[in-house]
């Protein structure tokens, strides 16, 4: 384990700034969608692009992290929660939001890049990316949203 975290839990330092880029992201991901919504389609791809840099470091930062506590299991020995179906089905539901959104967002943005000319535009693809850009941003908040509450039971309590 890395040494002692800064948010006075049993997490690491490396866990805690990852659960912090969880909650910094989610106002950012409502900025970069009010920016489309203002039409400014060049800072829209900019933040985005930024993001989903960021969302990259802070995931292999995790896994690695995770790894080298030795899993979630280990992780979450000393939570009051440990062992208990609460923490297992918190576990899942963050498992799911977390890889269907990096599906989402890794889809999007390739299909976006190659869809969208530079600086970017609306054009045919615009409704697509537009339900696709809001399933994808809802998704990214209940991520931050279930991780955040999967670090509070696994490591806080």
């Amino acid at each position: 384990m890395l040494g002692q975290g800064f948010l006075g839990t049993r997490a690491d330092w490396l866990m805690d700034l990852v659960i912090v880029s969880l909650v910094v992201i989610v106002p950012a991901l409502l900025y970069s969608w009010a920016k489309a919504r203002e039409g400014e389609y060049g800072r829209h791809k900019r933040w985005q692009l930024w993001l989903t840099g960021i969302l990259t470091v802070a995931i292999i930062a995790f896994e690695i992290d995770l790894r080298m506590v030795g899993g979630m299991e280990e992780l979450t020995k000393g939570s009051a929660y440990h062992g208990t179906a609460l923490l297992d089905i918190s576990t899942y539901v963050h498992l799911f939001f977390s890889v269907s959104t990096a599906v989402i967002w890794i889809a999007l943005i390739v299909a976006s890049l190659r869809r969208f000319d530079s600086p970017p535009l609306p054009g045919p693809f615009s409704r697509t990316h537009k339900r696709w850009g809001k399933i994808g941003m809802i998704w990214m908040i209940m991520t931050g949203l279930t991780g955040l509450e999967l670090y509070i039971v696994g490591l806080a309590l």
